[in-house]
């Protein structure tokens, strides 16, 4: 299976010289459900935004299936779809507008744009809602639009950032079945970053841990269960946990 993403010693720095990425490299093949998870501060919305050209990395280089984003960035944002913390959308504008005009930024005739939104308002349970102001939508609701709007020109690879906050436990049910529909039977790659550990645990097959900008695992989520803990049957919640929080100890042993 071919490399989507590929990252090699990527380095990003705060404005006060101090590293929030330190040599960060990944290989993430196609078609795969891939995790990213970490503690908050650790560098995953900033790892993030670098790959889907929201913030420029300071050193070292990554490709998406192939393409250089400094070279090709138009390229890179036809292929790519986008659900993060910081999505901006028209607060004055209705739902059902809202994903026609992501339609035709993305070259789509009005009678495809059209067809698209229908699609995507049934796909996400909005139907109730394509008339009503974006303002008015409820948090789950506006997540929901997100990921519709992310997903209007069917990209290959879906960026999902805390995709589920704000969402009741009926509609994150619905919306991971919308997911992983996409990523089995279209073969869309998903790079997921999430809190919630049971979400990663269910859906994705591979990770990798960062903490304090620097990866400390990369592989299936199976064999990180046995590293931690090979003599217990450990969700990924409590693997993770122990895993950190061993690292901690070990920093503070050493200081």
């Amino acid at each position: 299976m071919e490399a989507e993403i590929q990252i090699q010693n990527l380095v990003k720095k705060y404005p006060n010289g101090t590293e929030a990425l330190k040599g960060v490299s990944l290989e993430i093949k196609k078609g795969l459900f891939f995790t990213l998870l970490g503690p908050n501060g650790a560098g995953k919305s900033t790892l993030v935004k670098i790959m889907t050209t929201l913030i420029q990395k300071d050193s070292g280089s990554f490709t998406i299936s192939g393409i250089n984003p400094e070279t090709n960035h138009s390229k890179i944002q036809k292929i790519i779809g986008v659900t993060s913390q910081d999505n901006e959308i028209d607060p004055a504008e209705e739902v059902e507008n809202l994903l026609i005009f992501q339609g035709r930024l993305f070259g789509l005739s009005k009678f495809k744009a059209n067809k698209r939104a229908d699609e995507l308002l049934q796909l996400f349970q909005l139907e109730k809602e394509k008339n009503k102001k974006a303002s008015t939508l409820s948090g789950g609701n506006k997540r929901r639009l997100h990921c519709a709007l992310a997903l209007v020109h069917q990209p290959h690879i879906l960026f999902l950032d805390e995709p589920t906050i704000g969402m009741d436990p009926l509609a994150r049910a619905n919306f991971w079945k919308i997911i992983t529909d996409i990523n089995k039977t279209e073969g869309v790659t998903v790079f997921l970053t999430t809190q919630y550990l049971d979400e990663a645990d269910k859906h994705a097959s591979e990770m990798a841990l960062i903490v304090a900008g620097e990866i400390h695992y990369s592989g299936s989520i199976v064999e990180f269960k046995n590293v931690v803990n090979p003599d217990e049957n450990l969700s990924l919640e409590d693997s993770y946990l122990h895993y950190v929080k061993s690292l901690v100890d070990q920093e503070v042993s050493e200081n």
